[in-house]
């Protein structure tokens, strides 16, 4: 039962049964704010004076025996912490150590800059050494480009009196000149000149071929004039028939200027579909006409521009400058074959400008 402040007045007043007390019901009857303030109230007998004293007194008992503890124990830590004393050296020292390391640091951070400070002016010095590099390796590639044209049109210029003839029979026991001027008789006709003169005629260099066809034979002809007669005989023809043989006649060019031309087919191509005049120039160039102008290519960069010019097909060329080294037969870095090594009959033969170049 829950023993309210009313319950104990009425305690002190004398009243030993509230239940007989009808008058009083509503005194003995608890109400919420009665048991406001109260968290739990206790269900045991309500104690004696001398029980709550002998707890008091345990209570105090305790809080003392608690209050000397922290004494105790506060004593002991005051006793282990440092002194003023002890933490001034303390301190001291760890200054001193600090300013040994500090004063390593910046040593340490003046020769690192001073280190820095050289990299940086090496690298500005190889920086100015490579733009110097690069514009004489630019220099020196245009110049190498330059005489490689040069050297190409002094090669078709020193073959300019050259005629190559291709499918003219080795098997006859007669001289070439006397073959040659024979054949340049019947394609002259009537204007052939009583003397063919011949400075030079022999067969394209290497090996008799396995398969029976005849070798290229390459002549140079010393009078003036006498070439570009028997070329533009030879073009009006559709075909060449000489002792029961159908040959061809063809100009003798350097192999770097047969590589540009076998390059350009596929432009070339395009020109003769649309029917637009085309020529060779030298040094090598590619012409085309438009209207009443020539339309000029040199360079494989030039190639795109001509062809949005004169509306062909934008078709990818090969670069046959910068390609020439990969194009080519024969690889710059390979080692020479030894002289004394005589060559194998069964090896393809040699053609000038590529696979499809005429043999040597």
């Amino acid at each position: 039962m829950v023993r309210t402040k009313k319950h104990l007045a009425l305690e002190s007043t004398g009243v030993s049964s509230p239940r007989r007390c009808t008058g009083l019901m509503d005194d003995f009857i608890a109400t919420p704010s009665d048991f406001r303030g109260l968290q739990h109230a206790s269900k045991m007998a309500p104690a004696s004076p001398s029980s709550e004293s002998a707890g008091e007194s345990l209570a105090e008992d305790t809080q003392a025996s608690d209050l000397a503890r922290i004494r105790a124990e506060r004593t002991q830590i005051s006793a282990k912490m440092l002194s003023k004393a002890d933490t001034g050296s303390l301190v001291q020292e760890l200054r001193a150590v600090l300013r040994e390391k500090l004063a390593g640091l910046r040593a340490d951070l003046t020769a690192l800059e001073q280190r820095v400070d050289e990299m940086e002016t090496s690298a500005h010095g190889c920086e100015e050494q490579h733009r110097a590099a690069e514009v004489a390796v630019t220099r020196q590639g245009n110049m190498l480009l330059t005489l490689r044209r040069q050297v190409e049109d002094l090669e078709n210029r020193s073959r300019r009196n050259n005629i190559r003839i291709r499918g003219l029979p080795e098997t006859g026991t007669e001289p070439l000149q006397t073959t040659l001027t024979d054949l340049f008789r019947q394609l002259l006709g009537a204007q052939a000149p009583e003397i063919i003169q011949l400075e030079r005629a022999h067969r394209a260099l290497g090996p008799v071929r396995q398969d029976g066809s005849p070798r290229d034979v390459i002549c140079c002809i010393s009078t003036c004039g006498l070439r570009d007669k028997i070329m533009a005989a030879a073009r009006e023809l559709p075909t060449i028939r000489y002792r029961d043989a159908e040959v061809s006649l063809y100009q003798d060019l350097s192999r770097l200027t047969l590589d540009a031309r076998r390059a350009l087919r596929p432009v070339t191509g395009a020109l003769r579909d649309k029917r637009i005049p085309y020529r060779w120039g030298f040094p090598f160039s590619l012409q085309a006409k438009q209207g009443n102008a020539w339309l000029m290519a040199r360079w494989p960069e030039d190639i795109p521009r001509l062809q949005r010019t004169l509306g062909l097909p934008q078709t990818r060329i090969r670069n046959w400058i910068l390609d020439e080294a990969i194009t080519s037969r024969r690889d710059p870095l390979a080692p020479m074959r030894v002289p004394d090594a005589a060559p194998s009959r069964n090896d393809p033969p040699r053609r000038r400008g590529g696979p499809e170049g005429p043999e040597e």
